[in-house]
């Protein structure tokens, strides 16, 4: 990755940092949650369009306020709106890009409780976040970070969210590599077009840096923990929508109008549909058909039988002899008499490279 590539990353991730922190401090002003969503959309345009004039910008994923049992991905406009109540607890997540240069961040608070940084649920959190960036290693399988999760929520006596696929529950894929494309994985995979967002052949390069940790690569981590009996498909319905690499010829004159609009606006990044200018009745129906032909994919909603869940996101570039955090709090990296020893010493272990050349964080 070069200086300039690294450069937009990195200024994509100033802007997300700063409009997750407006976020926070709107949602323990407690007011309606279509405004601070709006708000805080607005303010990534606006930071964004003072960088990089010359290059394509924009939101990759709207602003994000998943309420108490509501695990992610939900946004609320005029139609769905929430006001915002001491004690909710907030998963706030939010994405943007300059030149295609994705920074996505997450975290979760409890509007009115300072402390809630140091409920348990929230040190696992950021414990299994630390070891995970801590374990990096290069040409690591990037999957082993899901065992991670696990070790840190046994030692928590916690559980780790996972998504429904069809009749199964399958691991939420907890890490990404960026590509041109942002793929956000859906909580819900009803069809295979969810699971397969490229239509492209890979070549065994592309395989490769899908899978493991390499330099010059940039990834998104997330995780949710939760004491949740139960978590479920939501009956509330997806609000985030993205075109999927499916082509079909539309029947509807307003699938095809939709289409359009999404097409010039909305090429690679999440949408919201009262960002688009049609009628609330062509839209519904355009939709309709949309997602039933596959050519878009909306992002499921999942809620749990407690609000006791926390959602965590961050983009981290593998530099040459680094890895870089690039949204989100700077980690402390320190030991717990919670953890197994074998998590301390990941947690605590040097952050020099060893003679195989991988990093740990700075």
């Amino acid at each position: 990755m070069d200086d300039i590539k690294f450069n937009k990353y990195r200024q994509a991730g100033d802007i997300a940092n700063v409009t997750l922190e407006k976020a926070k401090s709107l949602c323990h002003d407690k007011l309606k949650a279509s405004y601070i969503c709006n708000f805080c959309d607005s303010l990534m345009i606006q930071l964004l369009n003072n960088k990089y004039k010359k290059d394509v910008k924009g939101i990759t994923l709207p602003t994000c306020l998943s309420i108490n049992n509501i695990v992610s991905h939900y946004s609320y406009d005029e139609s769905n709106d929430y006001e915002v109540k001491e004690g909710d607890i907030i998963k706030i997540e939010l994405a943007c890009h300059i030149d295609n240069n994705v920074a996505s961040i997450g975290d979760t608070i409890k509007v009115g409780d300072p402390t809630f940084n140091e409920s348990d649920l929230m040190i696992a959190a950021n414990k299994a976040l630390e070891i995970g960036i801590k374990n990096i290693q290069l040409d690591q399988d990037i999957y082993l970070f899901s065992d991670i999760l696990q070790k840190v929520a046994k030692c928590f006596n916690l559980k780790v969210v996972k998504r429904q696929n069809k009749d199964e529950s399958m691991v939420y894929d907890w890490i990404f590599r960026d590509t041109e494309r942002f793929n956000e994985p859906s909580w819900i995979i009803k069809k295979e077009h969810e699971l397969v967002l490229e239509d492209d052949e890979l070549d065994s390069e592309e395989i490769y840096i899908n899978e493991m940790f390499s330099r010059g690569e940039a990834y998104h981590m997330s995780l949710a923990f939760c004491r949740c009996d139960t978590i479920k498909n939501s009956d509330s319905d997806g609000v985030l929508f993205q075109k999927s690499f499916k082509r079909h010829n539309l029947k509807s004159k307003y699938a095809r109008e939709l289409m359009s609009k999404i097409e010039k606006d909305y090429d690679k990044e999440f949408f919201k549909l009262d960002k688009i200018d049609m009628s609330d009745t062509r839209k519904k129906f355009g939709l309709k058909e949309c997602l039933e032909k596959d050519v878009l994919r909306s992002l499921g909603i999942m809620e749990g039988s407690s609000e006791e869940i926390v959602y965590l996101k961050c983009t981290i570039i593998i530099q040459n002899n680094t890895v870089y955090k690039l949204t989100g709090t700077k980690c402390k990296f320190q030991s717990s008499e919670l953890l197994s020893d074998e998590l301390n010493n990941i947690i605590t272990s040097s952050s020099k490279f060893d003679k195989k050349e991988f990093k740990k964080i700075e």
